[in-house]
């Protein structure tokens, strides 16, 4: 399931230096590849006149078909890669590398996140590329590491995107992931046929933006 919240930056309140919230988004969902779902992400930019705005930013976790979808829209993007899924996968590597020792996992973490934060996520790769892990899983993991950074070096310049006041967590679309429709889409002892599962994330889509009488009103017309 792919979801996006599309909002404008007045639609973001500050509730301290680093965190703000949504007064005002609208959601998409679809289940299928990302050329599906992009053809239901550019419908909801022209309604809302997003292909109009002097900047669309995209803030999105590293996957590999965000950026496809980007590249496919016919407005220039500028891309973030999502923070809080940086530091996760820092932690991973760490705890990985430091299996038996929380104190030194934390302080390596740390040290990383600092670097990342401050814009020298390139400094981070490099230092990866002079560890030498003893187990298996532990070089599996940096190697992972090095190679998801190396390719999101593009979208890491942290102080700036802060200091030209843009998001840079995802915590909305994660909690989306979840509300909009995971939440239904997986209660307990429930199964989905796909086409099913693609009317519901409609559905929920349009109940969460506040389209849900005007969809009745279409259905039972037809």
């Amino acid at each position: 399931m792919k979801n996006a919240i599309l909002y404008t930056d007045a639609a973001c309140a500050a509730e301290s230096d680093k965190r703000s919230c949504l007064l005002d988004k609208r959601y998409v969902s679809h289940l299928g590849n990302w050329q599906d779902f992009a053809r239901r992400v550019w419908p909801a930019l022209i309604r809302q006149r997003f292909d109009q705005a002097d900047r669309l930013v995209v803030l999105g976790d590293g996957a590999r078909w965000i950026r496809d979808l980007c590249e496919w829209l016919s407005v220039k993007t500028q891309m973030i890669l999502d923070l809080f899924h940086v530091k996760h996968r820092i932690w991973d590597t760490a705890r990985a590398l430091h299996i038996d020792d929380d104190k030194v996992a934390s302080s390596w973490a740390r040290e990383q996140i600092a670097r990342v934060e401050a814009g020298d996520a390139r400094a981070v790769v490099e230092s990866l590329r002079f560890l030498q892990p003893k187990r298996e899983a532990a070089g599996k993991s940096v190697d992972e590491l090095r190679t998801y950074l190396t390719n999101n070096l593009d979208r890491m310049d942290y102080p700036t995107y802060r200091a030209q006041g843009l998001r840079v967590g995802s915590g909305a679309i994660e909690s989306a992931n979840y509300h909009v429709t995971g939440g239904r889409l997986k209660l307990q002892g429930m199964r989905w046929s796909e086409l099913g599962a693609v009317d519901m994330a409609m559905l929920r889509t349009d109940l969460m933006n506040g389209a849900w009488r005007e969809r009745t009103r279409e259905m039972l017309a037809a």
